[in-house]
């Protein structure tokens, strides 16, 4: 039998949730029964070498600034050349060429995946999104939130629209050391750790969080240390806020690293303060490795906490609020331990990588016997 070919349309290859997600499925697909290719159309990016390492093409095919409504037209050729017999998209902008190049390539089965946007969109977009919408064969969201959003705001059929929350390989395969050792390895000390793992942008609302971190040092005695992991624009603008408040010493920007389950390990609580959210991968990693965590209730974080039980969470914006939630946790070593094991069993229930690969192959055989009937 010859592997059917699947063309992963994505905006680049950088590091990212979404970029992750569709690397990691192509990755774990039997190449005996489907051949991944990866086309995109804002960039490449470091995900690329790892995907070519494994002998998956990759096709980088810029499309012009702008509304580039004639990049269908040549996106399709390349499908047709290259024999792709259905065309998964990944985000709204890789909806719209790959939704449109795959009914030009002689009507393919097509498949979208909603990552993460913020909702509701301006008017002229949501047309568009309604009116693309239906030229996909299926959708699915990576949140329950999400999934409704688009069926409230933008139009996509309840009954074609569903829920396929991401899942991730287990942390804990990589790194399965205690506190202790991850914390000697690291070279931290013995006071509380709170983690956040993040780019430095805006919508990550670490400037938020470095508020609530004042307010909780100065609750704790200045017994408490805030690491964060990631790099990006606003990583100088941190690190200054951090000095001008008096908390250098307490604070540590890692920038970008490859060893976050250790650095799990080694942490005492995760936190998330962004604002919006799909399904944050990170938070389903922090529960993998056993690690209670504190969000706001946006987007699809309450599909991973479950609020008292793996972690906290609180009312949106609520500074004060996520600085006494992150305070009840961290003073309370029993409790931390009973939220890191819920969230553990609760990732091996809902989040592991093998479930969300099952499901998307399962859609995957749906579409293609769609099509051939």
């Amino acid at each position: 039998m010859v592997a059917r070919r699947v063309a992963m349309v994505v905006p680049d290859l950088a590091v990212g949730g979404l970029q992750g997600m569709a690397c990691g499925l192509a990755l774990a697909l039997d190449r005996r029964d489907y051949e991944p290719v990866f086309y995109s159309f804002d960039g490449e990016g470091p995900n690329k070498s790892v995907l070519e390492q494994a002998q998956v093409v990759c096709n980088f095919i810029p499309r012009k600034h702008g509304v580039d409504a004639s990049y269908a037209r040549e996106l399709a050729g390349r499908f047709i050349k290259d024999r792709i017999e259905l065309v998964h998209c990944h985000n709204v902008t890789a909806l719209f060429h790959g939704a449109r190049a795959a009914w030009r390539a002689h009507r393919l089965p097509s498949l979208f995946t909603e990552h993460d946007r913020e909702m509701p969109a301006p008017w002229r977009h949501r047309i568009l999104h309604r009116w693309l919408g239906r030229r996909v064969s299926r959708t699915v969201a990576v949140s329950e939130q999400l999934r409704r959003d688009l069926v409230k705001f933008e139009g996509f059929s309840e009954s074609q629209t569903g829920c396929l929350m991401n899942g991730i390989p287990d942390p804990a395969i990589s790194f399965s050391g205690t506190r202790a050792e991850a914390r000697t390895e690291l070279g931290w000390g013995d006071e509380p750790v709170v983690l956040a793992v993040g780019s430095c942008t805006s919508v990550k609302n670490h400037a938020g969080f470095l508020r609530v971190f004042s307010d909780l040092h100065a609750r704790m005695d200045g017994h408490v240390r805030f690491i964060l992991a990631g790099d990006g624009p606003l990583r100088g603008e941190l690190e200054a806020q951090a000095e001008s408040e008096g908390m250098k010493e307490a604070v540590t920007f890692l920038g970008s690293r490859d060893d976050v389950p250790r650095l799990l390990s080694g942490s005492n609580v995760f936190v998330l303060p962004s604002h919006r959210e799909g399904l944050p991968l990170s938070l389903v990693e922090a529960h993998a490795m056993g690690r209670p965590s504190v969000a706001y209730a946006v987007g699809g974080n309450p599909e991973v906490i479950h609020d008292g039980e793996t972690g906290a969470l609180v009312n949106a914006r609520d500074e004060s609020g996520f600085a006494d939630a992150l305070e009840a946790i961290l003073l309370n070593p029993v409790q931390q331990q009973a939220m890191g094991e819920a969230g553990r069993a609760r990732y091996l229930e809902l989040f592991t990588h093998e479930r969300m690969v099952s499901a998307y192959v399962t859609l995957y055989e749906s579409l293609l016997l769609q099509e051939a009937g």
